[in-house]
């Protein structure tokens, strides 16, 4: 594969967030609408920290030349400790693909009136056939539905915003979720599962990007677009109270402005549902062929074995999954981030 370039990573640092989850308002409004105004400012300091970890990650992997998401964490030869970390990592990308497959499941039922299952299983199916093509056809998907998704998000909150003024900020009363107790607890969880989920997809592309300016002019413009889209689908559902019961909060906003603008959010929007997926295959693929010199000839065995997999376990339901994946993985993902800073601050020795 081709070196990244600033955009490319921007995109592909945005496309690892902007998933069911974030731009279907569902993961926002769990884990900030509830806080009130604390909740803007627990987005704006997990979008900071999510910009500075995403930029130590990836330049801690292109100055070590590591590239396998355990050792990135682990540096030294503990075998125990980094299996553990690799479960962890390989356990939680696997729940992203399941919560987006239930996600697809849910916008084929809204768009098409298809059965939770047949959704699931076209878009658990669309997955495996790219996932064959791997990185390459990741940073491809994320490259033309990142922009096109965010122009049209951004769209549908300026339209909306403009028509109905900005909404009374005020602490949402049915948002019981005991995992996310305060503003701030939400926002480092939220910052922790999103990078703690992403050093699989990220650290591979550190030897893929040959410069410190690449990289943070890339992640820092992909913080930016993933603040912007933030506020204004937070704005825009406080607008729409009724969109916080719905499965997809703004794909019921999109529908209320034109039928017509609803097919095509949905459409972006199985976009990054899609990108998110393909992300984590690859990286689960990739980490398992890292691993095993047997798997390299079984990776269309494993992607099945996956897509299969997170079809039969998306049934559960979209919110649910969110309210429970995320911030377990958030709390888990904490140690996560600690290690990696400290790696950083002792590679001193790199030049790269």
């Amino acid at each position: 594969m081709k070196n990244i370039n600033s955009l490319s990573l921007c995109f592909t640092f945005a496309g690892c967030f902007l998933g069911a989850g974030y731009v279907s308002g569902q993961e926002l409004w769990q884990f900030f609408s509830s806080f009130g105004m604390n909740g803007y400012i627990g987005l704006i300091l997990a979008v900071i920290l999510q910009i500075v970890f995403g930029i130590i990650l990836i330049r801690l992997s292109m100055k070590t030349g590591i590239s396998e998401m355990d050792k990135i964490i682990i540096t030294a030869e503990k075998p125990f400790l980094r299996g553990a970390f690799a479960f962890l990592q390989e356990l939680f990308l696997f729940g992203i693909f399941v919560i987006m497959a239930a996600g697809a499941a849910e916008l084929f039922k809204e768009v098409f009136s298809l059965p939770l299952w047949a959704g699931a299983g076209i878009f658990c199916l669309i997955v495996a056939l790219l996932a064959i093509k791997g990185i390459g056809a990741m940073v491809g998907v994320f490259s033309v539905f990142v922009p096109l998704l965010v122009a049209v998000t951004a769209g549908i909150c300026i339209f909306t915003l403009s028509k109905n003024g900005l909404p009374e900020i005020a602490a949402a009363q049915n948002n019981n979720n005991p995992l996310l107790s305060n503003w701030l607890l939400s926002a480092f969880a939220f910052v922790s599962y999103n990078i703690f989920g992403s050093i699989g997809i990220l650290t591979p592309l550190g030897d893929k990007v040959k410069s410190k300016k690449t990289i943070f002019f890339g992640v820092s413009s992909a913080g930016v677009l993933l603040l912007a889209i933030a506020l204004g689908i937070l704005l825009v559902t406080g607008s729409f109270s009724q969109s916080v019961n719905e499965e997809l909060p703004m794909l019921f906003v999109a529908e209320k402005i034109n039928p017509i603008l609803g097919y095509v959010y949905a459409f972006l929007l199985f976009g990054g549902m899609l990108g998110t997926s393909l992300s984590s295959t690859v990286a689960l693929v990739t980490y398992g062929e890292i691993k095993s010199e047997k798997l390299k000839s079984k990776r269309v065995v494993m992607i099945i074995a996956i897509c299969v997999s997170a079809l039969g376990l998306s049934l559960v339901g979209f919110s649910d999954l969110i309210g429970f994946i995320y911030p377990v993985f958030g709390y888990l993902g904490f140690v996560a981030l600690v290690m990696i800073l400290i790696n950083f601050l002792k590679c001193k020795s790199c030049t790269k």
